[in-house]
């Protein structure tokens, strides 16, 4: 009421209803396992390592794959068709993979050793593990990567779904034909020659033994010098092919390319008898 009017007022305040729509970005809806176009992903589902479990409740989805001309997917199988603790090489058009079912969870991965090449399906798989049926080299089967030897390359593993009941392989077609991943390396860091300040490290031997030693450090992290010290004049070769692949040529015999050697800084410093 004002003073000077004597006169009251009324204030009425009508009802309104608000609607706000929220709308997410194409991250944010890649984040949720949702496409671009808003319909689930079709790897929504799938594990960090690529395999799909059956009722898990995992619900971390992997970023959604980008088609390409580089990769080839393909139906495989019935989901139905592989018991625990079973494998199958498939053909994926472009080339072939393992297919594994353990614990209810199916993987894929190369399907060769990448040591000589012998097929996996005929090895033995045990607690996440694939054992290679002609000298031994032991895999895991979630990520690829060599834990027992002989040999030096891990497997490329491919991505799989289930839709409507059918396996599923996605697959880059450069892996699919050369059946073997090398390991990240740490590249050498240290001045060659200055020793303040760096750990340097001599191995004696240039066999798979020594090989396998420099590039386990490598692979941890190690950035200082890395010599090998031999009597051989040729870098790292693969000494039982000398008696059993008389056909080799010299650069099929070495374990790596002189181009791999210089790369990671693993220097060959070949010394008299």
């Amino acid at each position: 009421m004002r003073p000077d009017s004597g006169k009251i007022i009324y204030a009425v305040h009508k009802a309104v209803d608000v609607k706000v729509e929220l709308s997410l970005l194409d991250k944010e809806k890649e984040v949720d396992g949702l496409s671009p176009n808003g319909k689930a992903s079709p790897f929504a589902e799938c594990r960090a390592n690529g395999a799909l479990g059956h009722g898990s409740d995992d619900e971390t989805p992997l970023p959604l794959y980008q088609k390409s001309k580089d990769y080839v997917e393909a139906s495989v199988c019935h989901v139905k068709d592989l018991e625990n603790g079973q494998m199958r090489e498939v053909d994926l058009g472009s080339g072939r993979a393992l297919l594994i079912k353990e614990h209810g969870e199916f993987s894929a991965l190369a399907h060769k050793c990448p040591h000589y090449g012998a097929p996996l399906v005929k090895g033995v798989l045990s607690k996440g593990h694939v054992r290679c049926p002609w000298h031994g080299a032991c895999f895991n089967i979630s990520t690829g990567d060599i834990e027992d030897f002989p040999g030096l390359d891990s497997l490329p593993i491919f991505q799989v779904r289930v839709e409507k009941d059918k396996v599923i392989i996605c697959a880059n077609k450069q892996a699919l034909q050369t059946q073997k991943r090398t390991k990240p390396m740490a590249r050498c860091s240290a001045v060659t020659n200055s020793s303040a300040g760096f750990s340097h490290v001599l191995i004696i031997g240039s066999g798979p033994a020594g090989l396998v030693c420099a590039e386990t450090l490598r692979q941890e992290g190690f950035a200082d010098r890395i010599v090998i010290c031999t009597v051989d004049r040729h870098p790292p070769y693969d000494r039982p092919k000398l008696s059993k692949s008389l056909e080799c040529t010299p650069e099929q015999l070495r374990l790596r390319s002189t181009d791999f050697l210089q790369t990671m800084t693993l220097n060959c410093s070949p010394k008299e008898r």
